[in-house]
């Protein structure tokens, strides 16, 4: 039996690498709230540099950074659009309405994340005084819930387009936009030039121990740095965590090809086996239903996790595994074996 613990529930589940360890404890340290903390001041100018925007700022998590991003580009009473398995509008604690005073009006996504301009047309809001102001438009890229679908850039191009002719600000929660650029083999920077805000975690396929990045116009992330400090973000020597963002941004965005290709090799064995289906799979996450082994989800579950073999559930039957670093081939090649062995 293997005897480590193989945990595919997420990316978030990454320990930080030597390099990010000798980081940390060679950080030149200040006081952030002061702004002059010198490695987050690094971190935060090489992350707008290579995103393409004026300004970036370090975050404490994906959940701050998107509630940033809202909250300092709307008003309250407005309403923001977006996708309804989007993680802005599941897993964020409702804080777009409790913050930010904001409504969401919800789209089915086409192949569960597309927006389209056709689309957009119809959930405008006209200028009718019965209707919120809609006044902003988000997408996930890539999209978890989607299975880490990317968009692709015509998809984006058609959707910034038509969000700016009708004076939409768009906001990209791009926690895993790093996958979607190596996916695509488009620098990231192209991915997100028609974006008013960006943010992306640092502590997901990165493999940051914390951490997330918003960048944008210097207006909004001054904007940004208020709606931090009031969400009690404002933290004194950040360099401790921000140093780890700078290896992360420097060696481990090109090595999301390995999880990929580990992803892939995942969805080829499954395949194999009569009962289990895969959804489309084009980065590092891979969702299967197991309904036709007749097994139910409880089980599964704890049979893996008897083999040391951890994943999370969407549904009963419908199964998350995220591979990430840390994940070597040898570790899926255990996972296949596990899966033909108990159900093959």
């Amino acid at each position: 039996m293997q005897k480590e613990k193989i945990d595919l529930r997420s990316d978030t589940v990454t320990h930080p690498s030597e390099e990010m360890m000798e980081a940390i404890r060679n950080a030149k340290l200040g006081d952030d709230v002061f702004g002059d903390d010198p490695t987050v001041i690094e971190l935060q100018e090489k992350t707008a540099k290579l995103l393409g925007k004026e300004a970036a700022l370090f975050v404490c998590s994906g959940t701050m950074g998107n509630i940033c991003g809202l909250v300092s580009q709307t008003n309250k009473g407005d309403e923001v659009i977006l996708e309804k398995n989007s993680h802005i509008f599941l897993h964020e604690v409702a804080s777009s309405a409790v913050i930010g005073g904001l409504q969401l009006r919800t789209y089915t996504g086409k192949n569960g994340y597309l927006l389209t301009p056709e689309m957009l047309d119809e959930l405008v809001r006209s200028s009718d005084v019965h209707y919120p102001i809609s006044s902003l438009v988000t997408i996930e890229n890539t999209h978890n819930m989607a299975g880490g679908i990317p968009w692709k850039p015509k998809e984006l191009s058609d959707i910034f387009s038509a969000a700016k002719k009708k004076n939409l600000k768009i906001h990209v929660d791009g926690a895993r936009i790093f996958n979607a650029s190596v996916a695509l083999g488009i620098p990231v920077k192209e991915l997100v030039k028609d974006a008013d805000s960006v943010m992306f975690c640092l502590s997901k396929g990165l493999a940051c121990p914390i951490g997330s990045m918003i960048v944008g116009s210097q207006e909004f992330i001054d904007k940004a740095l208020r709606t931090r400090k009031m969400l009690g973000g404002g933290m004194r020597q950040v360099g401790i965590i921000a140093a780890p963002g700078i290896v992360a941004l420097d060696s481990m965005i090109d090595r999301l090809a390995d999880d990929h290709k580990n992803a892939q090799l995942l969805k080829k064995g499954i395949n194999e086996i009569n009962g289990i289906t895969t959804q489309d799979c084009e980065t590092n996450i891979l969702f299967i239903d197991i309904s036709g082994l007749k097994v139910p989800g409880k089980q599964f579950k704890a049979e893996l996790a008897k083999r040391n073999i951890i994943v999370s559930s969407r549904w009963d039957t419908v199964f998350r595994f995220v591979t990430h670093y840390g994940i070597e081939k040898e570790h899926i090649e255990y996972v296949l074996e596990t899966l033909h062995e108990l159900y093959g």
